[in-house]
């Protein structure tokens, strides 16, 4: 059937007209990214549409998009114009060194098809208008078999065969909402799609003939990404909208997030209502004053202290008790905390929030402190006088090893930025003179997303890259697609004492991932409750092995302290995870460095390593992959519970029949591709298996980056056919890597019947503070003793290595703890273990091990 009316194929760009008007151009913008604009006027400038308006539910969340303003044209959605036509025309098409799109000139359909003739995308409609005429639908063809995935933060889901989901920001923080949409998305017939618009959109994938996809814009303005793996497709969207980037290594530690410039601490009853144990042994319930920014006017329990009415911190109406009171029952002392310790408050200070991690030996990387939601962060008169405080503050967090930041739930420039007034906001000086170098771009600011979600962290990185060269790093919420250029996100507000927010959150890790976005991370239990101790756990222990973990602490009827409010059993396993996830920081920076050099994310599906119905189908939600090596199967139910926290895992699924996968914590190895019921998962074990072929480069335990020792990396290796594995270094703390200043060590791994070969390549590339010797301790798991152990040509005497079981650190911890954790023995198998001592990292190191 006819329906163009014109057609042109020339200067590597078709242009044709549609029988109802629409007027369209396909060009190719690069060897594998085809370019589609249709409209009816014909003027295709590039811009992306912008809502004039646009309803932002907040679910009767008061805070949601309270400090934000109109949607506008700001920080655009691409990285350019993408309006420069690549490749050649031809006869019946356009091609390119790779792709030939096949143009029908009667009826608008087109395919793109590669050189052997394998076809990756097919349209065989033309878009079509509504009803009303406002906006353009389009629909592609689909099959069975073909599987999507993407649409941004799609919580509680990544694969979205069969459903229909929204590109919109419906600020639900739970299961089935959307926080962080991206109008993309890929499939596995090897094409994904990326919408130029700010508009909300509709994709649905619940007929198995056909997709519909739909945008509230009167235009089409997509791109067509051509490849055959899902890492080329995501790196495809990343060419568009901007590359991820290496995020500073401490923001690979914890974060404590709270207001230590807001609230008062009254003396109760050990049996009140909501109260904390301090360290001089009394107990106390937190209160704050009444404040419109702090969204507080209507929460009950209010008393009177010092002429101000106060609420309590959290809601609850149950039993308090002040030890001493007036005649009307309000408290007559409290204590008003703060950053620094001023005025004998020094328990109730975030400085004493530091001691208390590096009393308990638990890793700490980044804190803020908070400035918005009416707490501010100095308690003096002035701007001026404010800033300095916060200068203090950072000062000694720096000091010990913690990088400072604030979040916001307004603007980050003041009004007049010659006359600052006390409570306003000016990031430039915060960073200079403050000393924070990031920043959480809230909810009641970016909430409205969209483009102001965009813009919003845009003018944040530009101005504190601006002040110093130390590397932003800016945590939002609400993105859009080019959230992940600029910003890591995390996953919302949710409840603590949860097993719920555990089961959803990790398919929203995947679908963020597989979105572009592989800088994710949430809070550890939640922002509220607190009170379930084997929950709290289970959720540390997973999120252990992703990129970002926040503590949120004030919001709970429980301390948010990484499990020492629960008792040193708890602390000690908590302690335990986290300091075994800075052993890994090399492994994960490494993925950091692989997602922005070719598109695979960190937190990855299982069907990274197994491409097949099941895989692909959502069935395996509750498991995912740590890069390549490492599987994590989280305990995310109550199963077969047990008092002592000891649960069974229902069943997980190990993917690939032909790789051995090993219990990470007992050596037992177990064939791929089959399901395991019924793991056993003592409280303290997480379900953690490492891949038959990894490469595991690991540091020594550190509570902050400045006690990492660059001078020794242990390479743990588990043989098994060939694999290889890229360790990138760079200084972790300027933007100098973005100008070459890093160092890159390929390692690979060679395992035969007979033998295992390790090569450790020269080192290519430099940076400051980088090492030019160091130690290599190499472990290798190995069923059976060796017989001969060769270095660099040279074999090895008995005297010269170590074979034996490897007993699994439990890290330092303080002598008065005692836990039951702290007795438990955990053999990792048996392993051959060699020195390579002072070596040049610019010089080849070979090791070959006779079986």
């Amino acid at each position: 059937m006819d329906q163009l009316t014109n057609f042109k194929n020339a200067h590597r760009k078709i242009k044709f007209t549609t029988k109802d008007g629409l007027k369209g151009q396909l060009f190719f913008v690069q060897a594998n990214i085809v370019r589609v604009m249709v409209n009816s006027t014909g003027n295709f400038n590039g811009q992306a549409t912008i809502p004039k308006a646009v309803d932002i539910p907040t679910l009767g969340d008061e805070t949601v998009a309270s400090g934000s303003g109109a949607q506008k044209v700001g920080t655009p959605l691409l990285t350019q114009d993408f309006l420069t036509a690549h490749g050649e025309s031809s006869k019946t098409g356009l091609n390119t060194d790779q792709f030939h799109l096949e143009f029908d000139q009667t009826s608008g359909h087109f395919t793109i098809n590669d050189e052997t003739g394998k076809v990756y995308f097919k349209q065989n409609r033309m878009p079509t208008r509504n009803k009303e005429k406002t906006h353009l639908s389009l629909r592609l063809p689909s099959t069975p078999e073909t599987y999507y995935f993407g649409g941004g933060m799609q919580n509680g889901k990544y694969s979205l065969k069969g459903k229909e989901i929204a590109i919109e920001n419906t600020n639900r923080w739970t299961d089935g909402g959307v926080t962080s949409p991206e109008p993309f998305f890929f499939t596995t017939s090897g094409y994904g799609i990326l919408f130029n618009t700010f508009t909300k959109g509709r994709y649905d994938f619940s007929d198995p003939r056909f997709i519909q996809l739909t945008h509230e814009d009167p235009q089409l303005d997509y791109f067509v990404i051509l490849g055959e793996t899902p890492a080329k497709l995501i790196h495809g969207y990343h060419k568009l909208t901007g590359l991820p980037p290496l995020n500073p290594l401490y923001s690979f530690y914890p974060a404590h997030l709270n207001a230590y410039n807001h609230d008062y601490w009254f003396p109760v009853s050990p049996d009140s209502d909501g109260a904390i144990q301090f360290p001089d042994g009394k107990t106390y319930k937190e209160y704050q004053p009444l404040n419109p920014k702090s969204f507080n006017t209507e929460r009950p329990g209010k008393i009177s202290f010092e002429g101000q009415t106060m609420v309590p911190n959290v809601y609850g109406t149950g039993h308090v008790s002040f030890t001493t009171v007036d005649e009307q029952g309000d408290p007559v002392s409290g204590v008003w905390e703060s950053l620094n310790g001023e005025n004998k408050n020094y328990q109730f200070s975030a400085r004493a929030i530091i001691d208390r991690y590096h009393q308990k030996q638990l890793p700490l990387g980044w804190f803020l402190p908070n400035d918005g939601y009416g707490a501010g962060y100095g308690q003096t008169d002035s701007f001026a006088g404010d800033l300095q405080n916060l200068s203090q503050f950072s000062k000694y967090a720096h000091e010990h090893g913690v990088a400072t930041g604030l979040w916001t739930q307004e603007q980050l420039v003041p009004p007049n930025a010659q006359n600052i007034q006390k409570g306003e906001r000016n990031l430039a000086a915060e960073a200079k003179v403050g000393g924070i170098s990031a920043i959480k771009t809230d909810v009641a600011w970016v909430g409205a997303g969209y483009t102001f979600g965009l813009n919003g962290i845009a003018k944040a990185a530009q101005t504190l890259t601006a002040v110093h060269k130390k590397r932003p790093f800016i945590l939002t919420v609400d993105g859009w697609a080019g959230t992940q250029r600029f910003a890591s996100v995390w996953t919302g507000d949710q409840a603590g004492s949860d097993w719920q927010n555990i089961r959803f959150q990790i398919p929203t890790y995947l679908s963020a991932g597989l979105s572009g976005n592989s800088n994710i991370g949430s809070d550890i239990d939640g922002i509220y409750s607190g009170d379930n101790p084997v929950i709290q756990t289970r959720d540390l222990q997973w999120k252990s092995f992703t990129p970002l973990q926040l503590v949120m602490d004030g919001l709970g009827s429980r301390a948010k302290d990484l499990g020492s409010q629960f008792g040193a059993n708890f602390l000690a396993i908590n302690r335990f995870y986290l300091k075994l996830k800075t052993r890994l920081l090399p492994y994960l920076y490494s993925l950091a460095f692989e997602a922005r050099t070719n598109g695979a994310p960190i937190v990855r599906p299982t069907f990274w390593l197994e491409a097949s119905d099941f895989t692909y189908g959502g069935s395996l939600n509750q498991q995912f992959l740590c890069g390549n090596s490492l599987l994590i199967a989280p305990i995310f139910e109550n199963y077969q519970l047990q008092v002592d926290g000891t649960d069974l895992r229902a069943s997980l699924y190990l993917p690939d029949a032909k790789t051995t996968w090993y219990d990470f914590f007992s050596g037992d190895a177990y064939e791929g591709g089959q399901t395991i019921s019924d793991f056993e998962a003592p409280l303290w074990k997480l379900p953690l298996f490492v891949k038959a072929g990894a490469i595991l480069p690991l540091a020594n335990a550190t509570e902050h980056p400045d006690e990492i020792d660059k001078s020794q990396v242990e390479l743990l290796i588990y043989p098994g056919g060939y694999s290889t594995f890229v360790l990138y270094e760079d200084d972790g703390k300027t933007t100098n890597y973005l100008h070459g200043e890093r160092q890159i060590t390929k390692i690979s791994q060679q395992t035969t019947l007979s033998t295992v070969k390790l090569i450790i390549t020269a080192a290519k590339g430099t940076f400051a503070g980088s090492t030019m010797s160091r130690q290599y301790n190499v472990s290798l798991f190995l069923a059976s003793e060796p017989t001969e152990v060769w270095v660099n040509g040279k074999r090895l005497a008995d005297a010269d290595y170590h074979y034996g079981p490897r007993m699994l650190e439990k890290f330092t911890m303080p002598s008065e703890e005692k836990s039951d954790f702290a007795q438990t023995e955990i053999n990792q198998g048996n392993f051959l273990v060699v020195s390579l001592k002072k070596v040049s990292v610019k010089m080849e190191q070979t090791i070959r091990v006779v079986l």
